[in-house]
């Protein structure tokens, strides 16, 4: 278990804000822990896949993350590429299936929140809360905070899907010394919309 000083210098990096540990760590001893697993899951490319949007849009292929969906909002518009490339898609429903026990389970996604909330919804997973962060790094404060004041409990195990997962690699241990739960990183790698190469734990 990390040191309040050790985990102070963590989050260094995600905010100047360093006081927020004490603060975590004071909250957390207020919640009920239960034995249960939460699932958080991002959207693209782990739900969804963006395969198709880059061949068919070569200016998207050229713009990805934030310069992507500027693209998206000002040359094509938002309904143009969510009837196009996400409705009717059929796709696969692996995760969705073993996220559908518990609706509490999380979709957290980055960038543009109308964009993400129109993937749901074409995706048939706005079920699911969503949360959408600016960047991806802010997934793991934002993970704090959502267990904190939208769970108010401390599950078992929180367990991640992500096609990207960097920054929950990064900040496993982290995770785990605020919120007193093992975390389970799994990697996503999707065969388009036909199903997945790969879900495994990392």
């Amino acid at each position: 278990m990390n040191t309040t000083t050790q985990l102070k210098e963590k989050i260094s990096w995600l905010t100047n804000r360093v006081g927020f540990v004490d603060f975590y760590l004071t909250e957390v001893k207020k919640l009920e822990k239960r034995d249960t697993k939460f699932i958080i899951c991002d959207i693209d490319d782990t739900l969804l896949s963006r395969d198709r949007l880059a061949i068919d849009e070569p200016l998207l292929k050229k713009n990805r993350a934030q310069a992507g969906n500027d693209v998206v909002i000002n040359h094509f518009g938002i309904h143009d590429i969510i009837e196009r490339f996400y409705v009717n898609q059929n796709a696969p429903q692996d995760i969705i299936d073993i996220m559908k026990w518990n609706e509490e389970n999380l979709v957290l996604t980055a960038w543009v929140p109308e964009y993400a909330q129109m993937k749901a919804k074409a995706g048939n997973f706005d079920m699911f809360p969503l949360v959408v962060v600016y960047e991806g790094k802010e997934k793991i404060l934002e993970t704090i905070r959502y267990v904190l004041f939208e769970l108010k409990y401390i599950p078992s195990e929180i367990i991640v899907y992500e096609d990207r997962p960097q920054y929950f690699v990064e900040y496993r241990d982290f995770l785990e010394s605020i919120l007193w739960c093992k975390i389970t990183i799994m990697f996503v790698e999707m065969n388009g919309n036909d199903g997945y190469k790969k879900i495994e734990a990392i």
